[in-house]
């Protein structure tokens, strides 16, 4: 598939918390789409309020925002950031 070049940012919605032995999969597809996006040249754009995960590393995002995952919180960082496109399909449950 051809890269999008009309597209520069990308915000990604992360699991947020989680049970102890359950959904670690939802951080574990998160981090891999970070990964992934970044060697395309994206600038990745996290939100994920689970400060204990692989994903809120600084290596994975260009900006990590670990906040609650809630519709306003979400808004006013779009607002801020400008993202080209919002992946929400990472956040397992909480997408």
């Amino acid at each position: 598939m051809p890269k999008r070049t009309d597209l520069e940012s990308i915000l990604i919605l992360g699991a947020g918390p989680i049970v102890i032995g359950q959904a670690c999969e939802f951080d574990y597809s998160g981090a891999q789409a970070c990964k992934a996006l970044r060697e395309e040249g994206y600038r990745v754009i996290l939100v994920n309020s689970n400060p204990a995960t692989i994903m809120t590393d600084p290596a994975m995002a260009d900006a990590t925002y670990i906040e609650p995952i809630r519709w306003d919180t979400v808004e006013k960082i779009i607002a801020k950031e400008r993202p080209s496109a919002i992946l929400p399909t990472m956040g397992g449950q909480t997408a």
